[in-house]
């Protein structure tokens, strides 16, 4: 079954990303094989067009078929649904991203930058702690 929000996510995408939870059920936590694992996706409080791949990481749960159907038909809250998205380990949602297509901005530093005004004030800050 495909989510509204989950539409626009190539079938290879879809692949990566349960490949990302290391085929692992986002919600019951169990080893379930990649054929059977679905995307649970809810749109934000404010709806967009075109949402960015940060966007559908942040509103995206990868589950099994059973949990998914219990979410649907039990309904579960979505603020523990997106409790579950905000604890998701800083590597998982790069690699998520990463399977979305995500592209992060290029850094440019300032050019005028007094690198030694930066450490004394970084210093001066943690030592008043």
């Amino acid at each position: 079954m495909t989510e509204p929000w989950c539409r626009g996510i190539s079938l290879g995408q879809e692949l990566q990303v349960k490949r990302a939870v290391e085929s692992t059920c986002e919600l019951c936590r169990e080893y379930i094989p990649l054929s059977l694992l679905e995307l649970h996706g809810f749109p934000p409080t404010r709806r967009k067009k075109n949402p960015s791949q940060k966007e559908r990481e942040q509103h995206i749960l990868i589950v099994c078929c059973t949990c998914h159907r219990h979410i649907h038909e039990l309904p579960v809250p979505e603020e523990r649904l997106q409790a579950l998205i905000g604890r998701r380990p800083f590597a998982l949602r790069r690699e998520i991203l990463q399977a979305l297509g995500y592209v992060p901005k290029h850094y440019v530093p300032p050019e005028n930058i007094d690198l030694s005004k930066v450490y004394d004030e970084t210093v001066r800050n943690t030592s008043s702690r």
